[in-house]
């Protein structure tokens, strides 16, 4: 029986340059849209059948720090070049070894934010990065592969 995966973090990177650790990402779905199809003559039930592939935007969140600076690069980077990238999101156990990769393809940045910014607040400054793909694949979990 396999272990579960107990995450400890994760890192995210593009076309191999490293955006850093982020402490939350969500969006990391994929949903067939469901064709449904009348029979003529048959009224006991509606014929479903698989549609087009589609997938959620993804979103990650973490404190800023150090590695805000080329967050920031990546996305203005964008301003100059529109490029579809490949981009990989790896969960890390608490021994740093890597549990899970997800490879994104046609990876390129929707929105960045920072949380809000108040004089004599004591919590902690968050930045938020969406992303939009086009899919994922190379599900690398403990040595085995899928594709989606």
């Amino acid at each position: 029986m396999t272990e579960p995966a107990v995450q400890a973090g994760f890192k995210v990177a593009v076309d191999n340059c490293p955006l850093g650790t982020f402490a939350k990402c969500e969006g990391l779905k994929a949903t067939y849209s469901v064709k449904t199809y009348e029979e003529g003559g048959q009224n006991g039930y509606v014929h479903q059948m698989p549609g087009r592939l589609s997938y959620e935007n993804v979103t990650l969140t973490r404190a800023v720090n150090s590695e805000s600076i080329g967050l920031a690069s990546w996305f203005a980077s964008y301003q100059s070049m529109v490029k579809r990238s490949t981009g990989r999101i790896s969960v890390m156990d608490t021994a740093g070894k890597e549990i899970v990769t997800w490879s994104l393809m046609g990876v390129f940045p929707v929105t960045w934010s920072a949380g809000a910014i108040e004089a004599g607040a004591t919590g902690v400054l968050t930045e938020t990065l969406v992303i939009a793909h086009e899919g994922f694949f190379d599900l690398g979990m403990a040595g085995n592969a899928a594709n989606l």
